[in-house]
């Protein structure tokens, strides 16, 4: 249907941004809603505030959609010395010099285009601060989206004040969408005096779009591919239990060495440094890894996984972040699933192992469980040999598709706005 609404989407990340497969939620969001009848205008940041870009991305925004771009600087280009400034000044982001700017931004906006309601999207949370001035000053419908959960990663004074700034947001917005359904049940728990309809669940999903035309990429035919795509860090993302256990198989003779492969894509510089070294040294891996510092274009890392046997995802909480992480499914989860090859996720547990087991799929087990490790590792492994690892995408997975997602936030703020 043409467009016949207005819609204000308040999002740091944005295409060209390639930081992060988050972006994709708003990009597809704002592509799809035009079939129901919702124009976005989306208020974003210029490109040099992001790590990474992809033109590719940038291309798949309608031409409908119009988008403003803020320039301003940030609380390090403001204010550090030597690159370095202290955290108290960087509250509740080090990007709340953006506001300013994009409230009058905004005001062009509301000025020139008939807004019937607006939608502000975290993690950075200076947009849901734009979304609730916008919201109060013009008395429209205010969804704030909540990619990932915002209190709770945190403990101390930092803990305190992202509860302080959070329970903000919830209180004015008319809808705050979590993408699971635990965090759903943990904004419940925590604001019981609200209504129960303010929370709803949206999660991340697929675009199936984006595997119509795909054609997987083999980097080295005739071996065993485990393959990441992300950055590496020895805390939330530490890829050494995976390691452990390959050099552990490598030595026991399970997996061959001359017919395995391991592919970090898209690494970042954290591979570099000692932790990461030595453990590929102490395993004997040197010669059987392959690293991507840098971000690759989506399209082009979808094909690389695609063309893999076993496709990593590392998700280990740390002390004080386990309810963060327990609150979380990323986007790339639904798009593994969607790839139907085999999955090795380390998680504890929470959202990832709850939705697994609806979805009828296996391969998430703790970081710390080397047993189970080892045998999903072999599991793959068995079946590339046997040649039954063929995609398959569950039965089930075709309600987290984009398109599907896009009409329940459609038919949400059909219901806000009246």
């Amino acid at each position: 249907m043409p467009p016949t609404r207005d819609l204000l989407v308040v999002a740091f990340h944005y295409p060209p941004d390639n930081s992060s497969t988050g972006v994709l939620r708003t990009l597809k969001f704002t592509r799809y809603l035009l079939d129901h009848g919702w124009r976005s205008h989306v208020l974003t940041v210029t490109p040099d505030h992001y790590r990474n870009l992809d033109p590719e991305l940038e291309a798949e925004i309608p031409t409908e959609v119009s988008v403003t771009r803020v320039p301003f600087r940030d609380v390090k280009q403001r204010f550090a010395v030597r690159g370095r400034y202290p955290g108290i000044i960087a509250q509740p982001d080090p990007f709340w010099p953006w506001r300013a700017p994009a409230l009058r931004a905004a005001e062009k906006i509301l000025a020139t285009h008939p807004i019937r309601a607006v939608f502000s999207t975290y993690p950075v949370p200076t947009a849901h601060f734009i979304g609730r001035t916008v919201a109060r000053r013009s008395a429209l419908p205010w969804v704030a989206d909540f990619r990932d959960p915002w209190a709770g990663g945190e403990v101390g004074w930092q803990g305190r004040l992202d509860r302080f700034f959070e329970a903000r947001v919830v209180h004015a917005a008319r809808r705050v969408i979590a993408n699971t359904d635990i965090a759903r049940r943990d904004f419940l728990r925590r604001y019981p005096r609200l209504p129960p309809e303010r929370f709803v669940t949206l999660p991340n999903g697929y675009d199936e779009e984006d595997f119509a035309a795909l054609r997987p990429q083999v980097a080295e035919p005739r071996r065993f591919t485990l393959a990441y795509a992300g950055s590496v860090d020895a805390y939330n993302r530490d890829p050494r239990p995976v390691l452990r256990a390959v050099g552990r198989l490598l030595r026991a003779g399970r997996l061959p060495r001359e017919g395995v492969r391991l592919s970090f894509l898209g690494a970042g510089p954290a591979v570099r440094e000692p932790w990461f070294t030595g453990v590929l040294e102490k395993e004997g891996l040197t010669g059987l890894v392959e690293i991507v510092e840098e971000r690759i274009p989506y399209h082009q890392a979808l094909a690389r996984l695609a063309g893999s046997d076993l496709l990593l995802v590392l998700n280990q909480p740390q002390a004080g972040e386990a309810d963060f992480w327990r609150f979380m499914v990323p986007a790339k989860i639904y798009e593994f699933l969607r790839l139907g090859r085999p999955l090795l996720v380390l998680v504890g547990e929470g959202a990832i192992p709850e939705l697994f087991r609806d979805l009828g799929v296996a391969g998430a087990c703790a970081p710390q469980d080397e047993q189970a490790i080892d045998e999903h590792i072999l599991a793959a492994y068995r079946a590339y040999l046997q040649g039954t690892n063929a995609a398959r995408p569950p039965p089930g997975l075709r309600r987290f598709e984009r398109r599907e997602l896009t009409a329940r936030l459609a038919a949400l703020l059909d219901e806000l706005s009246g």
